[in-house]
């Protein structure tokens, strides 16, 4: 399917995967699959999302009236928990400590071993987290691995008519996401990364975050089921 040999990759993964024992099995077989898929040369890099728990906690603190900036910092450090736990999984093949900061992740990333992160600053999406380490690196392929199996023409959570794309120009996605920009909220994808994706054109899928056979098939370069973002 794809036209050059994907060598550098960015999977960002929903946070929803480490909310509840459906996710246990995923995140083992994501792990196995990256280090199956170093060894014969490929490099990655992983973003993990903050999920249910980043959420619980925003909300208390917005209960108790914190301001936005300081909910988004809530919700980074339970991101960067979340990545740690994944890098665990990973072994001696993962750079520790999780990278807070592109100064630490470019140290993490010369290391030639995995690259784990969370969020890094306030205002920034896990998703903007990923377009921007994808563009550092000049990365093959980012895939943004979610709860639902693409980009669709409505709300598959809502419209269980709702057609899965298997193309979308990047400026029809820009039409279809939410600009709602509160702590905790971003949605399939968010606008800072859709710019950041746009001006480099990196090669951006989004797939269902629980079938890694079809992550699999996605990163080897076969037909997948999900979309692939075009640009004209």
């Amino acid at each position: 399917m794809w036209c050059i040999e994907i060598e550098k990759i960015v999977i960002k993964i929903t946070g929803r995967i480490f909310d509840d024992d459906r996710g246990i099995n995923v995140l083992t077989d994501i792990s196995k699959l990256v280090l199956e898929k170093i060894k014969t040369g490929s490099r990655f890099i992983l973003v993990a999302g903050g999920g249910r728990r980043a959420r619980e906690y925003i909300e208390l603190g917005r209960k108790l009236k914190l301001s936005e900036g300081v909910l988004d910092v809530v919700g980074i450090e339970v991101s960067r928990v979340n990545a740690l736990i994944l890098a665990t999984l990973l072994g001696s093949e993962a750079y520790l400590p999780i990278p807070r900061s592109i100064d630490e992740f470019m140290k993490a990333w010369t290391s030639g071993k995995i690259v784990i992160v969370g969020g890094m600053q306030p205002g920034q999406s896990t998703n903007a987290v990923a377009a921007v380490v994808a563009e550092l690196v000049n990365a093959d392929l980012l895939v943004n691995a979610t709860d639902v199996g693409g980009v669709y023409d409505s709300n598959p959570k809502l419209n269980p008519q709702a057609k899965l794309l298997k193309e979308i120009d990047v400026r029809t996605l820009e039409e279809i996401i939410s600009s709602r920009m509160l702590a905790g909220y971003y949605e399939l994808f968010d606008k800072v990364a859709l710019n950041i994706i746009a001006r480099s054109r990196i090669p951006l899928i989004f797939l269902n975050a629980y079938d890694v056979e079809n992550i699999r098939k996605a990163i080897e370069g076969g037909d997948f089921i999900g979309t692939r973002v075009i640009y004209r």
